[in-house]
């Protein structure tokens, strides 16, 4: 970075906006000797006001900086995702193909494994695949859940996060459907495995998005409050999966154990059930997201609301007397 550009880019920028030394400093809350000495290149502006005069001026950071065109160029060439995620769609299909054909030969064809195999392969593994190349790609992310324009990125260290979790959907996916071509396949008799392989992908899927979104959050966020909110509301949504899953593993491990089947009037009180304990959660859930997105970290310490206490308090209780029903 050249320490000249900063000073002569805060001036011009300053001058573009039609604003005084006093109107910045008023903004900043600093004195107007210290944007002069920033604009004299006698010293320079603090990490957290590059930010705020990068807003103000409405240009990024490194534009402010004057390494913009540099950054930009150098970081769009060095983010790709690469083709191995292209290797593990390929090895899903060539198992789900696989499992057909001995299928077919030894007339033990599942139609419930094959619609997850091919759940697993096209629409998640394959679709988000093809989503997180072009967002990566033409730097568009606001289908990405999560993704706020009001919210100041740093784009590099996104498509990098993406990249990370499309490798991970990749073997992850893969590995879900070898296992189950192969357990129904051979007809192990082992439906109980199908069960707790689903619900350890859904878990694995979302966790690992998430815990990844965590360790990434000092660089992805740019702002000390979004580093805040994110950091408060990622663990909620990790806990909120832990529930679902927790709630459809026990469904399917007291349908195993007690030998109930379908359609009969304890597999609805059960299902009854386990979608109160679902209902209530989520609006939880909804509710806790809903306040950090309100939340200041700056005025205020974050106490989680009795609300959601009570919200996981009920689905625990529905959890319970599915075991008793």
């Amino acid at each position: 970075m050249n320490e000249n550009q900063l000073a002569e880019n805060l001036m011009n920028y300053r001058k573009k906006k039609g604003l005084s030394q006093e109107k910045v400093s008023e903004y900043l809350e600093v004195s107007r000797q210290a944007v002069t000495k920033w604009e004299a290149n006698t010293s320079r502006p603090s990490s957290d006001n590059l930010i705020k005069l990068a807003q103000l001026f409405e240009v990024d950071v490194d534009t402010l900086l004057g390494n913009g065109d540099r950054e930009k160029s150098s970081t769009q060439g060095e983010v790709s995702i690469g083709k191995m995620p292209w290797v593990f769609i390929g090895i899903s299909v060539l198992c789900i193909l696989a499992y057909i054909i001995h299928s077919v030969l030894t007339d033990i064809f599942s139609i419930g494994i094959f619609i997850c195999m091919f759940i697993v392969c096209i629409p998640i593994q394959l679709f988000l695949h093809a989503y997180f190349s072009n967002a990566i790609k033409n730097d568009f992310f606001n289908g990405i859940a999560g993704f706020d324009d009001k919210i100041e990125y740093n784009i590099c260290e996104v498509k990098k996060l993406l990249a990370q979790i499309d490798l991970h959907i990749g073997i992850l996916s893969t590995v879900s459907i070898f296992l189950l071509s192969v357990i129904n396949g051979l007809n192990l008799k082992m439906q109980w495995f199908n069960g707790i392989l689903i619900v350890v992908y859904i878990l694995n899927f979302i966790t690992s998005i998430e815990m990844s979104n965590y360790k990434m959050t000092d660089k992805i966020y740019r702002r000390e409050d979004d580093r805040k909110r994110a950091k408060r509301s990622i663990p909620v949504t990790v806990i909120y999966t832990l529930i679902l899953c927790v709630g459809i593993g026990m469904t399917g491990i007291i349908f195993e154990v007690r030998g109930i089947e379908n359609n009969t009037l304890a597999a609805m009180k059960i299902c009854g059930l386990l979608i109160l304990g679902i209902m209530s959660a989520t609006i939880g859930f909804l509710f806790e997201n809903h306040k950090i997105k309100k939340w200041n970290p700056a005025n205020t310490n974050y106490k989680t609301n009795i609300v959601v206490i009570i919200s996981v308090f009920i689905c625990v209780i529905m959890y319970g007397f599915m075991w008793v029903v």
